[in-house]
């Protein structure tokens, strides 16, 4: 299968992963074939894109990292502030990603609804524990870390919606208002005795920069908790790549590039580098444009090589391994996805 965007959504082609509502219910089916009247009603509920399954993609299988029946739950549990429901979706969410052997990384939501502080929650967690698993984190660590990513932005529900969706540029009070959702956050767990030190750190500090330059304390390096340094880099890297009322989202490459320029003033190098090992830049089934301007598929991802994935040309349907052309004149790269 393979991602398109709506506006390249044509009758007659085939779904190739099921499209659910914010409540988990199926709106439209796994191989059900487009129409006219379908793809107005998916353009109609705010649907970004959509998974279809042709010819060229069908040896292409994107599994989710997590079951749509935990991401519906993480966000019912966020949804009512069940703090005891989200630790154990932040388990659940270890578990099922210590079992995924896969290092496609699919942060496509095929849901409609626009409540962006959850999705992000549940992504900055998966990010996390990925991140984690790269530096070597035990399962009873990493559970504790999932929960602190998936809590981070708990602060940001006391804080006013017209600031956090503000289409424009915040004032400086507004601004100042949104930096109190880390303090805000950690007042809300810290009387949970469930919830590790450890998790509450995470959360309280993931806006802390190495270099002493972030909040709400102006803490550098070894003085910010570990669970923190890797929040704020899954954090800043699913904000880039997100779709915001104030401006577009950019390319994971984008986001990439970002966390590198600034390992050791933001971020934590080492966390930085397994971020990047374990996060392909360039998803499986993801329509990417190459260098010589025609279009491929993503077919599969090449670990510690991320920016290199093999792909398959749309247009003749031959098959090329990015990171495999030594002798060639002009090697293949990727500029970014395709529109």
């Amino acid at each position: 299968m393979r991602y398109i965007n709506i506006d390249n959504a044509q009758p007659g082609m085939m779904v190739g992963k099921s499209i659910y509502n914010e409540q988990g219910s199926v709106l439209v089916n796994y191989r059900v074939k487009l129409t006219d009247k379908l793809i107005s009603r998916m353009r109609d509920m705010g649907l970004p894109g959509l998974y279809i399954d042709d010819a060229l993609s069908a040896d292409i299988t994107v599994e989710d990292l997590i079951s749509d029946e935990l991401g519906v739950k993480a966000t019912r549990a966020l949804t009512k502030l069940d703090i005891d429901a989200a630790l154990d979706v932040a388990s659940e969410i270890t578990e099922e990603l210590s079992l995924n052997g896969d290092i496609n990384v699919n942060l496509v939501s095929m849901r409609t609804g626009s409540d962006y502080t959850y999705k992000h929650s549940v992504n900055v967690a998966i990010l996390s524990v990925l991140t984690g698993i790269g530096i070597g984190l035990k399962k009873s660590i990493l559970k504790e870390l999932s929960a602190a990513g998936l809590l981070h932005d708990i602060g940001k529900l006391s804080i006013p919606a017209g600031i956090l969706d503000k289409p424009g540029a915040l004032t400086e009070e507004e601004y100042e208002t949104i930096k109190t959702h880390s303090q805000l956050g950690y007042d809300k767990l810290k009387a949970n005795n469930n919830i590790s030190s450890k998790t509450k750190m995470g959360v309280y500090m993931h806006h802390e920069n190495v270099n002493g330059s972030g909040y709400p304390l102006g803490l550098r390096d070894d003085q910010i908790y570990m669970f923190a340094k890797i929040i704020h880099i899954a954090d800043v890297y699913d904000a880039i790549t997100s779709e915001r009322p104030y401006r577009n989202a950019q390319s994971p490459q984008e986001a990439i590039e970002f966390l590198m320029n600034n390992a050791g003033r933001m971020f934590q190098p080492e966390y930085v580098k397994a971020f990047i090992t374990y996060i392909p830049v360039y998803p499986k089934g993801r329509n990417v444009l190459l260098s010589d301007e025609t279009v491929a598929v993503v077919v599969e991802n090449r670990q510690h090589n991320t920016l290199y994935p093999v792909v398959r040309r749309l247009d003749t349907g031959e098959t090329i391994d990015l990171s495999e052309q030594d002798g060639v004149e002009k090697p293949l790269t990727i500029l970014g996805f395709a529109k």
